[in-house]
């Protein structure tokens, strides 16, 4: 009887062990890291305009939801970039009230009272370099002028404490629920990228030697490259105002924003010159070399990938090292072919292809001794 009773518990456990098990594999994944990061920041907003709408209704506001719009919108993966967009929302809504109130009591509530004031908010907004406050001022203010001109004091004033609430509600969760750090979103941005560049390669060398090209697929991992690229940029000038408690000698080398962006620029150069070959033969010649170095590249990004992301301090790449210097010996070598067998053209070609591969594997080795925290 003993042993019947203590089955099913035992089966119990080995479902239960390999449910963890596929979960802890599924969210080591890019896929997995990616949904998991998702919802984390649909649960911090949820919650931040829940709260944001329970205070404003507790002080009787009349208009609460203005509170949750903010609290929603302002929301961000770290603070520094929570704080930015929260400093332009306010600065947008104090310029939009404030210039609806005074257009509404001088002009009236009318046509051109409102296209007086949001040409003149639009503009003087963008001319103070305050882009992303230019059109929520200009919104704010047609709002006053056409819903709320008998009060439009009144009604700013409420608006600017209703967005003041959402934004510090917003802050106030970002920093205690999942808070993420800038040096951890720093990584997870230059893990993927290094991911997405790897694939680009790929297909980019794949496309030199078979001639076939996934250009839907290209399009999309270009897309996101850059979008990682610029949220990178915002993550990288918050690193430089000081806003992480992540100690200098264990954060990424600022060379990497660098090194990276010309990585992106060197595939960027290889694929036009794919695209632009025709009938190129002289490509073959090397192709067992090139192939294997482009072999190591590719398994260096995703080395790097992963070391970046998991804070690895010592990496080393002899294999590339050595792809390089088996494909630099076999191109030496080729300075006997007649010149005449093939085109200017060709030889151009295939020269910027290969020396821009050569430099993609150089700056990558660069990128992999720069993790040591003496260099």
């Amino acid at each position: 009887m003993a042993k019947s009773s203590n089955r099913p518990r035992s089966e119990v456990s080995t479902v239960t062990s390999r449910i963890i098990s596929k979960f802890t594999t599924w969210a080591a994944m890019p896929k997995g890291m990616s949904t998991i990061l998702l919802g984390k920041m649909a649960l911090k907003i949820a919650i931040a305009s829940v709260i944001s709408f329970l205070i404003a209704q507790g002080l009787q506001w009349e208009y609460p939801f203005y509170a949750v719009i903010a609290a929603i919108i302002v929301m961000s993966s770290t603070h520094g970039s929570t704080l930015k967009l929260s400093i332009q929302r306010l600065i947008g809504t104090a310029i939009g009230a404030i210039a609806g109130a005074i257009f509404a009591i001088a002009l009236g509530s009318n046509s051109w009272s409102l296209a007086l004031c949001v040409f003149l908010t639009i503009f003087f907004t963008s001319y103070w370099k305050l882009n992303e406050a230019a059109k929520l001022a200009a919104y704010v203010a047609a709002i006053v002028i056409l819903s709320h001109s008998q009060s439009p004091w009144l009604y700013a004033w409420h608006r600017f404490l209703e967005t003041f609430l959402g934004i510090g509600v917003a802050l106030l969760v970002n920093n205690l629920i999942f808070p993420a750090r800038v040096g951890t979103e720093l990584r997870r941005y230059l893990s993927q990228t290094l991911v997405d560049l790897e694939e680009f390669y790929r297909l980019v060398v794949d496309c030199a030697f078979t001639g076939n090209y996934d250009r839907p697929t290209v399009d999309v991992l270009k897309l996101t490259v850059i979008n990682s690229l610029l949220a990178e940029r915002e993550l990288w000038q918050e690193l430089r105002q000081g806003q992480t408690n992540e100690p200098i000698e264990t954060r990424v080398n600022e060379a990497w924003e660098f090194l990276i962006r010309r990585i992106w620029e060197h595939i960027l150069t290889m694929e036009h010159t794919v695209l632009a070959r025709q009938q190129d033969t002289f490509w073959q010649v090397l192709s067992p070399q090139i192939n294997q170095l482009a072999l190591e590249t590719q398994n260096a990004m995703l080395t790097l990938a992963t070391a970046v992301k998991s804070r690895k301090s010592h990496l080393s790449l002899p294999e590339m090292e050595i792809a390089i210097a088996n494909a630099t010996q076999e191109l030496n070598q080729l300075q006997q072919i007649q010149q005449a067998d093939y085109s200017m053209d060709e030889l151009l070609r295939f020269f910027t292809f290969f020396y821009t591969i050569e430099e993609v594997s150089r700056k990558l080795q660069r990128m992999a001794a720069m993790l040591n925290p003496n260099n």
